[in-house]
């Protein structure tokens, strides 16, 4: 009895981890041999008018502090002329559709006779056809996908050219959780490569407190 108890509760514990988990993706380009100086000025640069962004423009900046580019600061507080690199942010939401379409199949007769035959010199073919299975009709709808993006533009200010580009993403079902961004924006500058370009899918965990059904 205690065993099928294990069991069970091995099995449950196995479907929640399966489904408490986020589907995250990091994708990069960086120029080949440049070298990132932690030491030099960089500006955070986001769009005034994006709220979302501004709304975690200092979780950014704080995020990349811990990595060891201790010159970040927010443009506000670090205005261009003074900087050597710039970061340009976006955080947001997309949305795309794609179709699903669906075929019906049926049995129709084909208009050949299951059997011929001579007779005499007569030639013979009975009353009855075949079956066969064809398509007979299909339906179409649209489907949703939606995935949240956190986007960092790195541009040499000197150089004037882009030395890193990074999208970390959120696909598929998000659970209502609402520290999405915060998890993403972490997750993805933790996972900053400087020595080369990537692009891979992983999951994150949902808190425990967190179902997803």
């Amino acid at each position: 009895m205690k065993l099928k108890i294990l069991v069970f509760i091995s099995l449950i514990g196995l479907f929640f981890g399966c489904t408490n988990k986020l589907n995250m993706g990091y994708y990069s380009v960086i120029e080949k041999n440049y070298i990132f100086n932690a030491n030099a000025p960089i500006a955070v640069v986001y769009d005034k008018n994006d709220l979302l962004s501004a709304y975690y423009v200092d979780l950014i900046v704080y995020e990349l502090q811990r990595q060891g580019f201790v010159g970040v600061y927010k443009q506000s507080d670090l205005p261009l002329k003074d900087a050597k690199n710039a970061i340009f942010i976006k955080l947001f939401r997309s949305i795309r559709s794609y179709p699903n379409i669906n075929y019906s199949y049926s049995m129709i007769d084909d208009g050949v006779s299951q059997a011929c035959y001579w007779y005499g010199d007569q030639f013979y073919c009975g009353a009855k056809t075949n079956k066969t299975f064809a398509l007979s009709g299909y339906s179409e709808s649209f489907n949703y996908l939606s995935s949240y993006h956190f986007v960092l533009d790195w541009y040499d200010l000197n150089l004037k050219k882009r030395v890193l580009y990074i999208d970390g993403s959120v696909n598929g079902k998000t659970c209502g959780y609402n520290l999405l961004f915060r998890d993403l924006i972490s997750h993805t500058i933790t996972r900053i490569d400087f020595s080369r370009p990537e692009r891979y899918q992983y999951y994150s965990d949902l808190p425990y407190y967190w179902p997803c059904r």
